[in-house]
């Protein structure tokens, strides 16, 4: 059967106006970056496409190539990933795309979220780039936090300045990657005290009336899980259900993986993957056991009622007060 990849990490440029402590991709020199025509050969099987960086911001073809997403998957659900440092760009691209979910990074509440990103005002800047997107109507909305070594116990608090503003959240933790972030083995947060930041968080989605928070719930154990050393608790099937496509159209398994696949410019993912079973059947045996939003994500989704009764029997754990595993 031909590969249907439903889920894809998409960077278009490696440029970055942040200097971000658990991320290395500023400190690169940036790689060429595909024309927005090319991007019509990504697979129409994706459901959801996470438009990243660096900071996607910096194209100023970005409206353009967002079009070409849109044309070859038209389904999918487009969401761009920004560090809320251009909010007058973000405005410029709502007037000229407006069917896209917005993410902006925010680590820790005010100053601490500044130190992280290495650049003064970017906490402001994060929020006036939240109000820009409520301004152009975005009701796919959030915050995105990655918990490391500096904001380890500043995270929940983050939470509930989503809560209280009405805006979705998500959370993971520093993770290592030669094609991606860099090495952040250094950066990574206090076992002990990241599993107790992320209980908190944890009990907080259980406790909220919103479905989609007690599946965010179950993702939060899976970190816990992760930092404890346990199994990975949901199959990973990257290459095959999930892709990272870097700037220049190199097309991995997932973005920790450091050997490329092939070129999407020069062949189909379909072909891609064809010649490449040796390495999806490596990928099956994987034993860095991450836990990621990109490849959870893809498989709770293609077996929603297996776990559907998962979540719902965490969610009725935390009613009765019981604890994780």
């Amino acid at each position: 059967m031909p590969a249907k990849p439903t889920h894809a990490i998409v960077a278009v440029t490696d440029r970055c106006n942040a200097r971000c402590d658990m991320c290395d991709i500023w400190k690169r020199k940036p790689s060429e970056e595909m024309p927005p025509e090319l991007y019509e050969r990504l697979p129409g099987s994706l459901i959801e496409i996470n438009v990243t960086g660096g900071e996607p911001l910096l194209r100023g073809d970005l409206a353009q190539v967002i079009r070409a997403m849109r044309r070859a998957a038209p389904r999918a659900r487009i969401v761009l990933s920004t560090n809320g440092l251009l909010p007058s760009r973000l405005g410029d691209l709502l007037r000229a795309q407006d069917d896209i979910a917005v993410r902006v990074s925010i680590d820790a509440i005010g100053d601490l979220h500044d130190s992280i990103r290495g650049v003064k005002g970017t906490y402001e800047k994060a929020l006036e780039s939240l109000e820009v997107a409520r301004q152009h109507g975005v009701k796919d909305l959030g915050v995105c936090a990655t918990m490391s070594k500096q904001n380890v116990q500043a995270v929940a608090d983050v939470q509930r300045y989503a809560a209280a503003h009405g805006l979705s959240f998500t959370i993971t933790t520093t993770h290592s990657s030669s094609v991606f972030f860099g090495d952040q083995v250094a950066k990574q947060p206090d076992k002990h005290l990241a599993v107790e930041e992320l209980t908190r968080i944890e009990s907080n989605f259980y406790a909220s009336t919103r479905v989609k928070d007690w599946f965010k719930g179950y993702f939060v154990e899976g970190l816990i899980d992760m930092l404890r050393g346990q199994p990975r608790r949901i199959s990973c099937r990257a290459g095959l259900d999930f892709f990272y496509l870097d700037p220049e159209g190199n097309v991995y398994p997932c973005h920790l993986w450091d050997v490329s696949m092939g070129n999407i410019k020069t062949a189909t993912y379909e072909e891609i993957i064809a010649a490449n079973q040796a390495t999806l059947q490596q990928v099956a045996k994987c034993t860095r056991n991450c836990w990621m939003t990109c490849t959870v994500a893809p498989e709770m989704r293609r077996q929603l009622p297996k776990y559907a009764i998962k979540v719902l029997l965490a969610k009725l754990r935390h009613l009765l007060g019981g604890k994780n595993p």
